[in-house]
């Protein structure tokens, strides 16, 4: 019977990560070795957002909705690591209609790290899934959907601890349900040292993954973060529509790694409003008292593993909508609805396609 405690070696996995794998968070390592870019924000928007570190992928939600025409001359405002430069140089407009590659290179040149920002305008940006980019090279080259965010470079941390063959569990397929493209999340068996959960799940959401502090070395849960501004206030979430194909796996494991020959994994698609400019995590996403609607879905329609099923989720609003407050909105997946405790099936499938969140006017 396997007993390893999944958290602690997590934990464990995530400390030695620290001081080998992301120099750029070690501060005793040579000044003039670190390249990384700290902090983004747009002047005309006011919002900051940290770069977790090993994150070359900046998508930047702006916080109040502009017109299309604006996103031709907005102004960068970034910081980097001491005595590092950056090209092209921030703090003047420029045309943010399509993404834009930014190179931070260390002191002495020797150094360099390309960092593409997505400025996004508008409520949830390509959900067909047809835009891509990669993070990367070689094993641990890496494709996600522009705006989206997974949790591949977790796995990429995995094969830095001498676990290189891996698969990243979130990926593009072609087995779209329209369009070319769709997403694909399975769930890896793991275990392959000790340090290794048995199970990781596929997963996508609005949101970023955080940087590692001695609080997320305690709560990995902590590391998810869920949220970006919802700006649309003059209408709100009404429904959650997807398109959605799920396999289960065959051999349900708890997070002990016994097999529960009684149980049947099942996958995970829901939406979240909530207030305040904080993000939620995965310890609250569910619960927080800042939740204002959850739309989930509730496994009444099965889901075919050989076509797509169409869901559409109301939103159930817990409160009412706050005055004056910020908003904040996420869409979830994943594999295994219980993924995050390490509990389900490995070779569980779900298949994502043609996202949509349908509005509603607020009551008078």
């Amino acid at each position: 019977m396997k007993t390893k405690n999944y958290s602690q070696a997590f934990c464990s996995l995530l400390l030695i990560c620290v001081v080998t794998i992301f120099p750029s968070c070690n501060r005793e390592t040579p000044e003039n070795m670190e390249a990384d870019m700290l902090t983004f924000s747009i002047r005309e928007d006011g919002r900051t957002v940290v770069i977790p570190s090993g994150d070359h992928v900046v998508n930047y939600y702006l916080s109040t909705h502009l017109d299309d025409t604006a996103l031709l001359s907005l102004t960068p405002e970034i910081t980097i690591t001491e005595n590092a430069t950056i090209v092209p140089k921030p703090g003047t407009p420029m045309d943010f209609s399509r993404p834009v590659t930014f190179v931070v290179s260390s002191q002495s040149g020797d150094w360099h790290r390309t960092y593409t920002v997505n400025i996004i305008n508008t409520i949830l940006t390509n959900s067909d899934f047809e835009q891509w980019q990669g993070s990367g090279s070689g094993n641990n080259y890496y494709e996600t959907p522009v705006g989206w965010s997974t949790a591949n470079n977790g796995v990429r941390i995995i094969h830095g601890m001498g676990v290189p063959d891996l698969e990243f569990p979130t990926y593009k397929t072609d087995e779209a349900f329209s369009g070319r493209y769709a997403v694909a999340m399975c769930t890896r068996l793991g275990g392959q040292t000790s340090m290794v959960p048995n199970l990781i799940s596929g997963s996508l959401f609005l949101g970023y993954l955080g940087n590692v502090t001695l609080l997320t070395l305690a709560n990995p849960l902590l590391l998810t973060k869920f949220g970006v501004p919802y700006t649309k206030t003059s209408q709100l979430p009404d429904s959650l529509i997807g398109y959605l194909r799920y396999i289960p796996g065959t051999d349900y494991q708890d997070p002990r790694g016994n097999i529960c020959p009684d149980s049947t994994d099942r996958c995970s698609f829901y939406a979240v409003l909530f207030e305040g400019s904080e993000p939620l995590d995965g310890t609250n996403i569910q619960s927080s008292e800042r939740i204002i609607a959850i739309a989930k879905y509730d496994y009444k329609t099965p889901l075919s593993s050989t076509t797509y099923t169409r869901i559409a989720l109301p939103f159930v609003y817990r409160k009412p909508v706050p005055q004056g407050v910020p908003l904040q909105y996420s869409v979830i997946a994943s594999s295994s609805s219980k993924g995050d405790l390490y509990e389900g099936a490995a070779g569980s499938m779900l298949y994502l396609d043609a996202v949509q969140i349908k509005l509603k006017n607020p009551e008078k």
